[in-house]
This record gives structure tokens, C-alpha cells and sequence, in this order.
């Protein structure tokens, strides 16, 4: 009797497997039509120039770092725990030289006061030489992250595919 039981249950199940792989295999001749928007290959060729610049080894690779930010130079203008002479200088150095960004970061319990961002070093070096001449403690020529704009980024992209380096 047990036999039968599970002669008949196998019977059952092996004849609805054998349905469902049917209806799947009718399933499969249906065709799927994809369409692709071609901004997404222009999108595509953008992003592999950019990789070609950039990666390892790339023109720009010299100039980034790992995170897509640039490799640059400021200066170090001033160190101090006195709180109302960084804010001071700040203030100064913004109204004489409006075209460069000026940085106020405090790491306890020093505030670091930084000034302009350069690719090159001779830049922040002319800059400095400006500003012996106005500040009486030492400036310093800091290596640094730098914020550079789209259209300086792509005027050192045009440069670095001139030289070919």
C-alpha cells in the first residue's frame, strides 16, 4: 500500500516538472527587443577618455590623486593658537588678493591659515615672494589637495596632450 502511495506521488510530481519545463521552453522562443539610448555610447567614449588620461599611467595621473582630486601646492601662511590674528590675516590677505581662495582649518589647537591653489610650484613661489613683504612671520610653500576649475582642468589636459607626456 505504502509502495503504491509513493509510486503515485512520484508519478504526479515527475509529470509536473515535465509541464513546467514545457511551458518554460515555450517561454524561451519569445524574442526580446532591446533599445539603447546612443547617448549612452557617447557617455561610454567620454568615459574611456577620461580613464586613458587619468588611470595608471595616464597624462594626468601625475597631477591627480586617487580620489579625481589635484596634486598642487599653497602656502602655509600662517600657524598660530590666537584665534582673532588668524581671522585678522584672513580678512587682509582677502581684500589685497581677492583672486585667491584662502583657507582657515583648526586642528586643536592650532589655526592653519593656507592661501591659493597651484599645480606648480614657481606659482606659489612668485605668490610668496608678494607676501614676504607684507607678513612678518615665515611663509611656507606646502604641498596640498587643490580645487582647480573645469576650464583650468581642461587647459592642463590640452597641455599634457601637446607634450605627449
Amino acid at each position: 500500500m505504502n509502495l503504491k502511495i509513493s509510486l503515485s506521488i512520484f508519478l504526479l510530481a515527475g509529470l509536473l516538472m515535465h509541464g513546467t519545463i514545457l511551458k518554460a521552453q515555450a517561454e524561451e522562443t519569445e524574442v526580446v527587443e532591446i533599445i539603447r539610448d546612443f547617448r549612452l555610447d557617447e557617455l561610454a567614449k567620454k568615459q574611456y577618455q577620461i580613464n586613458k588620461l587619468t588611470g595608471d599611467g595616464g597624462i594626468l595621473s601625475k597631477f591627480k590623486t586617487s580620489n579625481g582630486k589635484f596634486k598642487g601646492y599653497r602656502l602655509m601662511v600662517m600657524n598660530t593658537n590666537n584665534r582673532e590674528t588668524a581671522y585678522q590675516t584672513r580678512g587682509q590677505l582677502a581684500n589685497r588678493f581677492p583672486q585667491h581662495r584662502i583657507y582657515l582649518a583648526y586642528q586643536a589647537p592650532y589655526f592653519k591659515l593656507k592661501m591659493g591653489d597651484f599645480l606648480a610650484r614657481s606659482e606659489a613661489e612668485d605668490l610668496k615672494k608678494q607676501l614676504n613683504g607684507i607678513l612678518k612671520s615665515g611663509i611656507f610653500v606646502v604641498p596640498d589637495v587643490v580645487n582647480i576649475s573645469p576650464e583650468e582642468e581642461v587647459k592642463l589636459i590640452e597641455k599634457a596632450l601637446k607634450s605627449g607626456n
